[in-house]
C-alpha cells in the first residue's frame, strides 16, 4: 500500500502500467480484505483501474472491478471515469468499454451518468464508433439522449455523428466484393452484452459458428464491423431525434441541429443521416447556412445523392416544402457549378483527369437545366457563368488532355502489335498450304475454322481500336468534347482492344490444338490451353475497373435523381 514512486504510485499502479496481468491479479487477491487500498490514487487522481484501461488490459480491468465495483465510478482529477478513458485512450479495445459500460452503475455514493461530464463520455464513444455501447447506455440512462456539452465544439451526439464519414454507408467506400457481403450479412440491432454462461445453447452455437466464420474469412469480420457501425449509427441518430423532438423548435435548431452541422453533413454527402433529420424536423429544409440554400451547398460540394433529397419535394409553388430555385438561388447554384474546388475530395474519385472534367461538365449542364432560364446566360461579374467555368478549369483541361493522349498512345501501340501478329498469322496458317492451289491443308478441321474466325475478328477489332485511338489523338480537345465525344471513343477503343486480345488468344489456343493434338496426351494439353486464359483474366482484373468507371460516368444515371425523404 506504500507509495513507491515520485508520482505517488503504489505497487498496484506500477503493475497496471507494466501490463503484468498475473502479478496484478495476485496483488488484488492479497488486497481483497482492504478494498480501500484498491482506491488509492496517484498524483493525477488515477486509480490502478485507470492505468489498466490506459494499457488496454482486460484481465486487469476485470480483476479490479470484480474485487471493488466502486472503482468504475471514481473519476480522476480531469473528471474522467474509467469508461470515459476507455473511449479515448483505449478505443481499440472495445471489450474493455463493454465491460465497463455494464459495470459502471449509479449504485453507491456517486452517479457518473448524472454529472454534466457524462455527455463527454457518450460523445467519445460516438467518435470511437462504439454506437452499440452508446445505445445500451441510452437504454439504461435515457436522459443522456438530450444532454449537450458546453465545452466541446461537437456538443451533442448528432454533431459527433455528423463529423465522421465512417458512421454512414454514404460516407464509406466498399469494393464490389465488400458491397456484396455488406448486403447479405445480418446485423442484430437488439444486441446487448450478456454473459456467455447465461446464453441458450442455440445462441452459443450461433455465436461460435459466427466467430469461426469471421476467423476463417477475415473480410466477413471487417464488413460486419462496418455494417454494425452504420446500422447502429442510424439507430442512434433516430433515438436522439425522437428524444429531442419533444423539445420546442428554437431549442432544436439552436442546440442540436444548427446550420453549420447541416452544411457539414451535406458537404460530406451523408444523405441517410440528412434524410433522418428531415423526417423528424422538416423545417430544416428551409434553413440557409451562410445565406445560401441547402441545394446550393449540395451543388457546391458535388453531392448528387444529397441533392436528390430536395428534388422530389421541390416545386415552384411558394408553399412547397422545398420551393423551386428563385433568381437568387439560381445565381448561387450557377456560381457554385462554375467554381472548381480543387481540394475537395468529391472531384477526385473518377477514372482519370478527363473523366473528372466530364463530371464537372455534367454538373454544370444539370444545374443549367434546373435553374431559372434567364440566369443561364447572365454574367458573374464581367464574365458569363460558362466563361468562368472554362477559365477555372484550365489546369484540369490540360491534365485531362495529357491523360487522354498518354492512355491513347499506350493502347494504340498495344493494338498495333496485336494487329501485326494477327495479320502475319493469316498468311502463315498452321499445317501449311497446298503447293499448287495455295489452299490450307487443314481447311476442313474444326480447330482450323476457329483459328480463321478468331484471327479475322481479332484483326478487325485491333484495327478499329487503332482508328479510335488515332481519332482521340487528333481531336481538338475542346471543353465540350470531354462531355461525350472523347469518353465514348476511349470506352469503345478499350473495349475493342480487350476483344482483340481475347480473339488473339483464342487463335493461339486453336493453333496449339492443331499442332499438338496428336503429339501430347490430353492431360498435358488442357493445362497448356488454360494458361492462355491468364492474360485475359489479368487484363480484366487490371483494366475492367477503369473501364467500368468510364462507362458509369458516361452512361450512368443523371446527376439529378430524385430521392424520397419519407421512404
Amino acid at each position: 500500500m506504500a507509495k513507491i514512486t515520485s508520482r505517488s504510485e503504489t505497487a498496484l499502479h506500477v503493475a497496471a502500467l507494466s501490463a503484468r496481468d498475473q502479478f496484478l491479479e495476485n496483488l488484488v487477491e492479497l488486497l481483497s480484505p482492504h478494498p480501500e487500498a484498491l482506491e488509492m490514487v496517484d498524483c493525477d487522481g488515477r486509480t490502478a483501474l485507470h492505468n489498466a484501461v490506459l494499457c488496454g488490459r482486460i484481465r486487469m480491468v476485470k480483476a479490479l472491478v470484480i474485487s471493488n465495483p466502486k472503482l468504475s465510478q471514481l473519476a480522476d482529477d480531469e473528471g474522467r471515469i474509467p469508461l470515459g478513458i476507455s473511449a479515448v485512450a483505449a478505443s481499440m479495445h472495445k471489450e474493455i468499454a463493454w465491460f465497463l459500460a455494464k459495470n459502471t452503475t449509479k449504485d453507491g455514493e456517486g452517479d457518473p451518468f448524472n454529472s454534466p461530464s457524462a455527455i463527454d463520455t457518450i460523445i467519445d464513444l460516438t467518435h470511437a464508433g462504439h454506437h452499440d455501447i452508446t445505445l445500451y447506455l441510452f437504454e439504461q440512462y435515457p436522459r443522456l439522449k438530450t444532454m449537450r456539452s458546453t465545452e466541446r465544439a461537437d456538443g451533442s451526439v448528432l454533431e459527433a455523428l455528423a463529423k465522421s464519414p465512417k458512421n454512414f454507408r454514404s460516407g464509406t467506400r466498399l469494393s464490389v466484393l465488400e458491397a456484396l457481403i455488406y448486403k447479405c450479412i445480418p446485423v442484430d440491432l437488439k444486441y446487448k452484452p450478456t454473459d456467455k454462461n447465461s446464453d441458450p445453447a442455440f445462441q452459443c452455437l450461433a455465436r461460435s459458428l459466427w466467430n469461426i466464420a469471421k476467423i476463417v474469412v477475415p473480410i466477413i469480420k471487417r464488413v460486419h464491423e462496418v455494417k454494425l457501425r452504420h446500422v447502429t449509427a442510424i439507430e442512434l441518430a433516430k433515438q436522439v431525434c425522437i428524444a429531442i423532438s419533444y423539445m420546442n423548435t428554437t431549442e432544436i435548431s439552436i442546440l442540436y441541429l444548427d446550420d453549420r452541422r447541416l452544411c457539414e453533413a451535406i458537404a460530406r454527402g451523408f444523405d441517410d443521416f440528412l434524410k433522418l433529420c428531415f423526417q423528424f424536423f422538416p423545417e430544416l429544409l428551409w434553413v440557409t447556412p451562410y445565406n445560401k440554400r441547402l441545394t446550393t451547398h449540395a451543388v457546391m460540394f458535388r453531392q448528387e445523392k444529397t441533392l436528390g433529397l430536395f428534388l422530389q419535394v421541390s416545386s415552384t409553388n411558394e408553399l412547397s416544402l422545398v420551393p423551386g430555385p428563385s433568381e437568387q438561388d439560381s445565381a448561387d447554384m450557377m456560381s457554385a457549378a462554375a467554381y472548381y474546388y480543387r481540394s475537395f475530395d468529391g472531384v477526385t474519385t473518377e477514372a482519370g483527369a478527363a473523366f473528372q472534367m466530364q463530371r464537372e461538365l455534367r454538373w454544370y449542364r444539370a444545374v443549367e437545366s434546373w435553374v431559372v432560364p434567364d440566369m443561364r446566360d447572365r454574367y458573374m461579374g464581367s464574365k458569363t457563368f460558362w466563361t468562368s467555368f472554362v477559365e477555372n478549369r484550365k489546369d484540369l483541361l490540360e491534365s485531362g488532355e495529357k491523360w487522354m493522349k498518354d492512355t491513347s498512345n499506350s493502347c494504340m501501340i498495344t493494338s498495333a502489335l496485336i494487329a501485326t501478329v494477327l495479320f502475319a498469322a493469316a498468311f502463315t496458317v498452321p499445317g501449311g498450304n497446298n503447293d499448287k492451289s495455295g489452299v490450307p491443308l487443314l481447311l476442313g478441321e474444326d480447330s482450323f475454322l476457329v483459328f480463321i474466325i478468331s484471327d479475322v475478328l481479332g484483326l478487325f477489332f485491333s484495327v478499329t481500336a487503332i482508328l479510335l485511338f488515332l481519332a482521340i489523338l487528333t481531336s481538338r480537345y475542346k471543353v465540350q468534347d470531354f462531355l461525350e465525344a472523347l469518353p465514348k471513343k476511349i470506352i469503345m477503343g478499350l473495349s475493342f482492344l480487350f476483344l482483340s486480345l481475347a480473339f488473339m488468344l483464342v487463335a493461339f489456343t486453336a493453333t496449339l490444338t492443331i499442332v499438338l493434338d496428336k503429339r501430347l496426351v490430353e492431360w498435358v494439353l488442357i493445362p497448356i490451353i488454360l494458361l492462355t486464359s491468364v492474360p485475359v483474366a489479368l487484363f480484366i482484373v487490371l483494366q475492367l475497373p477503369l473501364l467500368y468507371q468510364m462507362v458509369k460516368s458516361t452512361y450512368g444515371p443523371s446527376i439529378f435523381c430524385p430521392k424520397s425523404i419519407w421512404e
